[in-house]
C-alpha cells in the first residue's frame, strides 16, 4: 500500500516538473517573438527609405542600404553612376511614383541563386512608375529584407532562371 502511493506521488511529482518545464519552454520560445513585433515596420520603413532615395537621385545613400551581398555585387560608384545614367538619362525621368505592398514574413528563403537561403525575410513587392522620354511606364520588383547584426537590409530578389523558365514555359 506504502509503495503504490509513493509510486502515485512520485508520477504526479514528475509529471507536475514535466509541465512546468514545458511551459517554461513556451514562455521562452515566445518572448523574442513579443519583442519583434515591430519586424516588418521595420523592415518595410527601411524599403521605404531605401526608395525615397532612389526618387530624389541620391543613389549613394541608397546603396548604404543595401545588405552586403547586394553591396559585393554592385559597387558603391558602379552603381551610382549606373542608375543615374539609365533612368536619368536613358529614360529621361526625373522622379518616379512608389507602390509598395505590405511586406510578407518569409522562412528559409533563397533570394540569390547559389547564396545560402535566409531564415528569415520579409519580401515586398515594389511598383516604381516613371514618365520620361518613352512614356509612362512601371517598374515591378521584388524585394526582400533581412537582418544583417541588428540592422535591416535590402536585397533585389534574384530567382534561379533555369526555374523561372520552365514555370512560364508550362
Amino acid at each position: 500500500m506504502i509503495r503504490r502511493r509513493n509510486r502515485n506521488a512520485l508520477f504526479k511529482k514528475s509529471g507536475l516538473i514535466l509541465f512546468v518545464v514545458l511551459l517554461l519552454w513556451l514562455i521562452i520560445r515566445s518572448v523574442p517573438a513579443l519583442f519583434r513585433a515591430d519586424a516588418p515596420t521595420e523592415a518595410a520603413a527601411v524599403a521605404e527609405e531605401f526608395y525615397k532615395y532612389e526618387q530624389t537621385g541620391d543613389f549613394g545613400s541608397s546603396w548604404e542600404l543595401f545588405h552586403p551581398l547586394m553591396k559585393e555585387r554592385f559597387p558603391k560608384s558602379a552603381y551610382v553612376q549606373n542608375r543615374a545614367h539609365i533612368f536619368m538619362q536613358h529614360f529621361g525621368v526625373q522622379t518616379f511614383e512608389l507602390e509598395m505592398e505590405p511586406p510578407e514574413r518569409e522562412f528559409d528563403v533563397e533570394i540569390i541563386q547559389g547564396v545560402k537561403p535566409f531564415s528569415e525575410a520579409y519580401k515586398i513587392k515594389v511598383t516604381q512608375t516613371y514618365s520620361g522620354t518613352f512614356g509612362k511606364f512601371d517598374l515591378v520588383q521584388i524585394c526582400y529584407l533581412v537582418q544583417d547584426g541588428k540592422q535591416w537590409t535590402l536585397l533585389w530578389y534574384y530567382p534561379d532562371e533555369r526555374k523561372h523558365n520552365t514555370e512560364t514555359s508550362s
